[in-house]
Order: structure tokens, then C-alpha cells, then sequence
């Protein structure tokens, strides 16, 4: 999946991504749908669409907490049920493949601006 993302990227400057399972919780959800742009510029707060350092194969989205030496801290929004930087460290720039632009939702509100809104954060 990974690779294949990786060459979408190149070519279509805009994609969708479905999510699975709790770790975004409560701002995403199992079975939403979310647009992303590719080769967006990326800052705190932002959703981004990235590939697991430690699993090649598979694809993450997770917010970007901050810039540390050796690449982004990503993180979960419910932190109990997210695999994230806090297991596998710093995310590198090349494994960044996508910013999140707008949501998809399977409950109302149907369609979302996804902004840096993180209840968890203080």
C-alpha cells in the first residue's frame, strides 16, 4: 500500500484515505473517509496521511504534534488506542506522504473541514 501511495503522489495531487479503528477518536472515526492533499506542507496540528516506520506496509493517519530531530512526532487523538510515535519514535519527512483536508463522515455532519483541533492537547 505504501508504495502504491507513494507513486499516487506523483501523479494526483489530491486522494482519499479510509480510516480504521479508534486511534483518532473522536475527530475520526472507523469508516470515515478523508481527502488529502499530497505534497502539502505540513505543521503542528495538522492530520496527516504517513507511513509507519516500523511497518513499511502499512499506512497510518495521525496529527502532527512536532518537528523533532529525525522527523515528526505523530500521535494519536484518543491516546489509549493509538500505535504512534510514542512506539516507533519519529516519523521522517519521506514517510509524510499527505496532508488531511476534509473529512467524510458516516454520521452528521456528513462533510468536514479537518482543522488542528485536538481535545486531548492541552
Amino acid at each position: 500500500m505504501a508504495d502504491i501511495a507513494r507513486a499516487a503522489r506523483h501523479r494526483f495531487p489530491w486522494g482519499t484515505v479510509n480510516v480504521s479503528g479508534g486511534s483518532m477518536l473522536p475527530n475520526l472515526a472507523d469508516g470515515d473517509r478523508v481527502l488529502v492533499r499530497h505534497g502539502a506542507r505540513v505543521r503542528p496540528g495538522d492530520v496527516v496521511l504517513a507511513v509507519r516506520p516500523d511497518r513499511p506496509e502499512a499506512a497510518m493517519v495521525k496529527r502532527v504534534r512536532e518537528r523533532r530531530h529525525g522527523g515528526w512526532w505523530l500521535l494519536g487523538d484518543n491516546p489509549h488506542r493509538s500505535t504512534d510515535s510514542r512506539d516507533f519514535g519519529p516519523v521522517p519527512d519521506e514517510l509524510v506522504m499527505a496532508r488531511a483536508i476534509a473529512v467524510r463522515r458516516k454520521t452528521w455532519p456528513w462533510l468536514r473541514r479537518i482543522g488542528s483541533d485536538n481535545p486531548f492537547e492541552s
